[in-house]
C-alpha cells in the first residue's frame, strides 16, 4: 500500500471546473476490478452502500457514513470497461468515469471525477485517493485503511495542488 506521504491522484483544470483524476494498476484482473467497482456488495465495502437502480438513465443513492448522496445518475455503462455517473455536488452535476482494461497480469483503473468546483477539488481528491486506497486492500484481502485518519493526512496535500 502506498505511504500516505505520496498523493496517487491529480487535479487538473478542465475548462470551467477542476477534476480530481486516478490512474492505478491492481494486482487483480480486469473482470474482478470491474466487480469491484460495480457491484452494490462489492462497492460497499470499500466505497459505500449504494441503492437504486444502477443501469444506464437510472437513479441511485449513495449511502455515506455522514450522509447521503441521492439523485446519481447513471450516464453510460458500457460493460465491463466503462462506466460514466452523474454526482451531485453543491447544486451542480460533476461526472464521474470509471474505465478499467487489462494491463499484464493485472487492471487498470482510470478514474476521473469532473466539473468540480476549485473549492471542492481538495476534499473529493482526497477522498478518491483515501478510496482508491481502499480499493487496493480490499482487492488483496488486506485491512482497509482508516477513512478520517486517510482523508485528513491527505487533504492539506491536495489543496496545496
Amino acid at each position: 500500500m502506498s505511504e500516505l506521504t505520496e498523493v496517487l491522484g491529480r487535479i487538473e483544470r478542465d475548462g470551467e471546473g477542476v477534476a480530481a483524476v486516478f490512474d492505478r494498476r491492481y494486482a487483480t484482473s480486469p473482470d474482478d476490478l470491474w466487480s469491484a467497482c460495480t457491484e452494490p456488495e462489492r462497492l460497499a465495502r470499500w466505497f459505500a452502500p449504494v441503492t437504486g437502480d444502477l443501469r444506464p438513465g437510472g437513479a441511485f443513492t449513495i449511502h455515506f457514513d455522514d450522509a447521503d448522496t441521492p439523485s446519481c445518475r447513471v450516464v453510460s455503462c458500457e460493460r465491463p470497461t466503462r462506466l460514466v455517473w452523474e454526482w451531485p455536488v453543491g447544486g451542480a452535476v460533476t461526472l464521474v468515469t470509471v474505465e478499467v482494461g487489462a494491463e499484464g497480469d493485472g487492471a487498470r483503473l482510470r478514474l476521473r471525477h469532473e466539473r468540480l468546483g476549485a473549492g471542492q477539488a481538495a476534499g473529493y481528491a482526497a477522498g478518491w485517493d483515501t478510496y482508491v486506497r481502499r480499493l487496493e486492500a480490499d482487492l488483496a484481502g488486506a485491512a482497509l485503511p482508516d477513512w478520517d485518519e486517510t482523508w485528513i493526512a491527505l487533504h492539506e496535500r491536495y489543496r496545496r495542488a
